[in-house]
């Protein structure tokens, strides 16, 4: 699976000018024989919204996502993208995945919300979904999500091989890209696809270091602090890790509840 990771500043609630952003990346990333290209966090809106929410989210079936629909369509590829959503009097900090015909076949409303003003904005999601793209089992996850083993471990035990994270991670938590990401990788076997926000809005700025990371723990490629594009085909990291795996863990648990399910 070809992947694109976009890694940059959203123009702050100009849901028009993020999403002429979204189409020009992912013409070039059409060219470029790209089968997935992933957006940040929020990224149609912005994510610092406070009650600018109240103006731009949108239903599942509005305008936001009808467009998403549309460009995925129109160039042949997946796409993975965050945008506030409203569902009856509730908003939620959504993620939807869109294949390259133009449905949906991936729904998250993020469920760790972080600190006061994502509780005070977004009603909590439920759960972790798991689909399939290109023939690989995927899960989606949103920023704070990843950062519980749980929740990769959930997805795997659902048979997810690659779990794409739409992020807004912010200073001073630079060890989330660079470590918890490549843990969560590594113990479960898989890869995870890591699109943050840079630069700043208001007074977040954020850390940057986009990444995809290989079910080994390795990165296949990282961006630093400013805006970037990566590119790069999972499907020789996800064959060796089938042929070889790094790590036992999620295994080793599995035999470990057996037996204690046995004993009892």
């Amino acid at each position: 699976m070809k992947v694109l990771v976009f890694q940059s500043t959203p123009a702050f609630g100009n849901v028009a000018a993020n999403l002429k952003t979204i189409e020009t990346i992912c013409m070039m990333a059409a060219q470029a024989k790209v089968e997935v290209a992933v957006f940040p966090e929020l990224f149609v809106s912005g994510y610092n919204l406070g009650t600018k929410i109240h103006d731009l989210a949108e239903s599942m079936d509005g305008p936001i996502v009808i467009r998403l629909r549309q460009i995925a369509k129109a160039h042949g590829l997946a796409i993975i993208a965050g945008y506030p959503e409203k569902r009856e009097d509730r908003f939620y900090n959504s993620v939807v995945a869109i294949s390259p015909q133009g449905e949906i076949i991936g729904h998250h409303n993020k469920v760790f919300l972080f600190g006061d003003q994502e509780k005070s904005l977004f009603s909590a999601g439920t759960g972790f979904p798991v689909f399939e793209i290109a023939g690989r089992k995927c899960g989606l996850s949103i920023c704070y999500d990843i950062e519980f083993p749980e929740v990769t471990r959930d997805m795997k035990k659902r048979g997810a091989e690659i779990v794409f994270v739409p992020t807004a991670n912010m200073k001073p938590y630079f060890d989330v890209p660079t470590t918890l990401v490549r843990a969560r990788a590594l113990e479960n076997g898989m890869a995870i696809v890591y699109a943050n926000l840079c630069g700043t809005e208001d007074n977040l700025h954020y850390t940057g270091q986009s990444a995809i990371v290989l079910p080994d723990g390795s990165d296949l490629v990282r961006a630093g602090n400013d805006s970037a594009i990566l590119i790069s085909d999972l499907e020789p990291g996800l064959s060796r890790n089938t042929q070889l795996p790094l790590s036992s863990q999620v295994q080793d648990m599995a035999s470990f509840y057996k037996s204690l399910w046995s004993a009892n």
